[in-house]
């Protein structure tokens, strides 16, 4: 029986060929049909709009002119569509290439401990919150109310419906797939979270937050993308240290209600009517405040949680305990 989260892989088809064929069918529906059917609406702003032809030659990406032509709703609804369709890719990934419970992605356990979601929900929100009122009380000045009743009460019910299935479909794809993927030949746990967190940053890099801190420099651009990557590092630490991708998808979840519920920022990916908005955009501070609330959640986590797991040599104690069953039975 497996017993660890990296070693998950193993309950199904492993060969090499089954992951180049899942890689491309996550690849194909994230970014050919997925993009393909968010640039329908761009398609109709072209055409419909002479402005927008313009418009367009000035603007760093396409999310510019979602911003500026699309009302926030419906440009959040769109967007997330492509989240959608790389889950639907690695639902089939997972399921009719490798043959393996989708379930897998999550848990080594019969069942989905849902205790373990909210622990990491609601440490890292809490986290988050109090890093909040820290910037509140340091910057009082670049925070106001933008809470707009007729607007906020319509978005919220699809937020909390979409905002969750969208992060644990990335927590599914770069934290369960890449960690179990790199783990049958990788089996040191910090090189594990350094590679998920470099591939959870790639797909960061086309928002609009990078584009604005390339306007303060490369150093800002530096502290912008590892903010992304930091993130994915800690969750992918406290993945494997947890055995188990429950805490992570909280986490993240947590993250982005608040990000398109409770505070806004300059540049945001997805710009919805938020509670309050911060003018305050500094990568540096950003990424300072990132890797502070990781390393508390990490230990408040693993604290909470219970777990004892080594990260280096992770599979030490598995291969220990195969080798005296070997002997007890010879």
């Amino acid at each position: 029986m497996i017993t660890k989260y990296e070693d998950m892989a193993k309950t199904g088809d492993i060969r090499p060929s089954r992951f180049v064929s899942s890689v491309a069918i996550i690849l194909y529906f994230y970014l050919f049909i997925g993009s393909t059917i968010v640039s329908i609406p761009i398609f109709f702003i072209l055409f419909s709009n002479k402005d927008a032809l313009f418009d367009i030659v000035n603007m760093t990406s396409s999310m510019d002119l979602f911003n500026k032509y699309i009302p926030p709703m419906l440009n959040y609804i769109l967007t997330n569509f492509t989240i959608y369709f790389m889950l639907f890719g690695a639902f089939i990934a997972v399921k009719f290439i490798h043959y393996r419970p989708f379930k897998t992605l999550i848990t080594t356990k019969p069942k989905i401990q849902w205790s373990r979601f909210f622990i990491g929900f609601f440490v890292y929100g809490v986290l988050l919150l109090l890093g909040s009122v820290i910037d509140y009380f340091i910057f009082p000045e670049t925070y106001s109310i933008t809470f707009d009743a007729s607007k906020f009460w319509i978005a919220l019910p699809i937020i909390l419906i979409m905002t969750p299935i969208q992060a644990c479909t990335e927590e599914f794809v770069f934290r369960g797939y890449v960690i179990q993927g790199f783990g049958l030949k990788i089996k040191n746990g910090i090189i594990l979270s350094i590679i998920s967190g470099g591939l959870f940053a790639l797909p960061h890099l086309a928002n609009p937050e990078i584009y604005a801190s390339a306007k303060l420099g490369v150093f800002s651009t530096v502290c912008t993308v590892l903010n992304y990557f930091v993130i994915g590092l800690v969750l992918a630490l406290i993945t494997i240290k947890t055995n188990s991708l429950e805490a992570a998808m909280g986490a993240h979840t947590v993250n982005n209600l608040i990000c398109f519920i409770l505070i806004s920022y300059p540049d945001g990916v997805l710009p919805t009517n938020t509670v309050f908005f911060t003018s305050n955009f500094e990568p540096v501070s950003s990424l300072i405040s990132t890797t502070i609330v990781g390393v508390l959640f990490y230990i408040i986590t693993a604290k909470l949680i219970g777990e004892r797991r080594s990260l280096l040599h992770n599979n030490m104690h598995s291969e220990q305990s195969l080798l005296e069953e070997n002997t007890s039975e010879s």
